[in-house]
Order: C-alpha cells, then structure tokens, then sequence
C-alpha cells in the first residue's frame, strides 16, 4: 500500500535557517526543489476500472496539496472530476435498474447494519422509506453533486472536493460490492450527504482512507 509521500518543505526550512544562522551561504537551488516523485498504489489490480482511476486521481490530487503543489493539484482537478463523473452515472444507473415498482412492495434487499456502517449510516435510520419519491429525489441529488463538480473544476475548492470525491468514491464502492443494497441504501447516504452531516472519513488521510475502502470492499465480496 502505498502512502502520501512528504514535502520538500521541511528540507527548505533548514537551508533557509542555516543561512540565517551564517553556518553555511545559502544555495538556489534549494529553493527550486523538484516536486516529490508519487508511488504507486498497490491492491487495485481486481477493482473495477472506473473505481480505481478515480481512486488514482485523487491520490495524485491530495499528494500534491500535501507537498504544497497547489497548481499541481489544481490541474489534477479535471482528471478527479471527469472520474467522479463516471462513477455519479454507475450510480444512478443501478437506481434506475432497481427502480422501485409503481405498486407493491419494493424488491430491494434489506442491507444489514453492518453494510450500513460502512457509509456511516446509523442503523437507525434504515427504516427510512425507500419508495418511488426517495428514489427519484436520490437521481435529483446526483444531478446536483454532478453540477457541484462542473463548478468545482471551473473553481477549484479542494475542501470540498475532499468531502465530494470521498463520498462518492465510498459510495459508489458499496453499490458495486453490494448492488442489491442501493435502492436502499444511496438515497439515505445521499441524503445525509447534503444535510452535511458529519463524516469521520472528511478528516482522515488518504492513506487511512484506502485502507478503510480496501477494507469496505473485502467484506463485502467476502460476505
């Protein structure tokens, strides 16, 4: 697995300190170092392609806002967004197969808690109806969050593309491991997602990240 790789800053510091100091002339090119060369990612090679490129993008994303490369991380925006794309359509064709029937009871799997969880959704709220409305309300949600990301490639937040590209890397991972829970399940995370309620995954690191969705994904296809 492989790990956000650190900035050249602290090496920076100490040059511009010694020179303060008069231990040693300060040298240029110090100033200029060459940008942290980013390792690959490894435990991807049996996901699905369309997760793991915007798994990819994002790490190239968040490597260089941790090496102080804003205009680096600013041009990978493009890239996170197209594949953010990708997956907010997976998403919504996998509601549109699993579209609630006109009359009867709904054919959705009931998810477990425990599947619930991973999307940080209390079990509490699964009793949530999960009917025509709330699915048609999901499909307008992802339309939105669609727009969110045509604004935030124009003008990048990186604040927010954190939270978005984080919900829906997650989301998108349990629909494809779990495809039987998503009538149910996305239009809750859904809409919890633009309630903004809190998430524990906003503050993590990349690398805890990866490894709660390779852990996300090996139970699920384990179960």
């Amino acid at each position: 697995m492989s790990s956000i790789v650190p900035g050249p800053q602290k090496k920076i510091g100490e040059e511009i300190d010694a020179a303060r100091s008069g231990a040693k002339p300060l040298d240029p090119s110090a100033l200029n170092a060459p940008a942290p060369r980013q390792q690959q990612l490894t435990g991807l090679d049996d996901w699905p392609e369309s997760l793991r490129a915007a798994i990819e993008a994002e790490h190239a994303r968040v490597s260089a806002l941790d090496s102080n490369r804003r205009r680096t991380a600013d041009k990978a925006v493009p890239e996170l967004v197209n594949r953010l794309d990708t997956l907010l359509d997976e998403i919504a064709d996998r509601l549109q197969a699993d579209k609630p029937r006109l009359f009867g009871k709904s054919t959705a799997a009931e998810p477990s808690a425990e599947v619930a969880e991973l999307l940080g959704i209390p079990s509490d709220e699964l009793d949530q109806p999960s009917g025509r409305a709330e699915h048609r309300t999901a499909l307008r949600t992802i339309k939105q969050l669609r727009g969110q990301l045509k604004d935030l490639e124009t003008t990048p937040d990186h604040s927010r593309l954190t939270r978005l590209a984080t919900f829906t890397i997650r989301l998108a991972l349990v629909v494809e491991a779990a495809p039987e829970t998503a009538t149910t399940l996305a239009p809750i995370a859904l809409s919890r997602f633009t309630q903004g309620v809190s998430d524990s995954q906003w503050n993590a690191t990349f690398a805890e990240k990866l490894t709660s969705w390779q852990e996300t994904r090996r139970t699920l296809t384990n179960s």
